[in-house]
């Protein structure tokens, strides 16, 4: 399915503001057990701001994220989700037009982070309905070109859309996944299931 990635992130970004302020910079989140909130805002504005200007030297890898939270480090967290906001309007419309696919991960990483955001403040993620069910269908695309791709058989794999999204993004340890409703013994297809992580700890939701 398809979902309009500028609306959707947008929407996205305005939940996090609504949640995070500087009373809660320094929360540890569980799901990224190296940042803050503090932290985790600043990687999201500097993932915006580091595709907006072509900033991809290492994309994704943990020096690129490190330096976009260093950026920040002295701003407090109400400046940081200023900033992001008076320069979100471009980034989103660019997400909103036919080249923005090519960003789409910038929207699975801002409503992974909300998530994460939400558990470390005690409140249950609100993720909307379209977005799960993109993200979800997503997640289960590529995993099955990746079982292909690795010469393993075809498998079927039963999990919620936010469970094969939390667990693809490494929010799941490798025996939550492997509790999953395979159709086969899970265990040779665990290595190329986490884009990201696994964690070594539940983190909840």
């Amino acid at each position: 399915m398809t979902i309009d990635l500028g609306t959707s992130y947008r929407a996205a970004r305005l939940r996090i503001a609504d949640l995070v302020n500087d009373n809660l910079a320094d929360r540890q989140v569980p799901a990224t057990p190296d940042w803050s909130v503090h932290d985790v805002v600043s990687h999201l504005y500097g993932v915006m701001t580091d595709v907006s200007s072509g900033n991809l030297d290492g994309v994704a890898t943990p020096p690129w994220t490190a330096a976009q939270v260093e950026r920040c480090r002295s701003k407090p967290v109400a400046e940081v989700i200023e900033e992001w906001a008076g320069a979100a309007s471009g980034f989103e419309a660019f997400l909103s037009s036919p080249a923005g696919s090519n960003a789409s991960a910038a929207v699975m990483d801002v409503h992974c982070h909300e998530t994460d955001l939400c558990t470390a403040v005690g409140l249950a993620p609100a993720l909307p309905d379209d977005v799960l069910a993109w993200a979800g269908e997503s997640m289960r695309g590529a995993f099955t070109a990746q079982v292909a791709a690795a010469g393993l058989p075809e498998v079927t794999l039963e999990a919620s859309d936010l469970e094969m999204f939390r667990g693809r993004l490494g929010r799941r340890t490798r025996d939550e996944v492997a509790a999953f409703g395979w159709s086969v013994d899970p265990a040779p297809y665990l290595d190329i299931f986490f884009i990201f992580g696994p964690t070594d700890h539940p983190v909840g939701i």
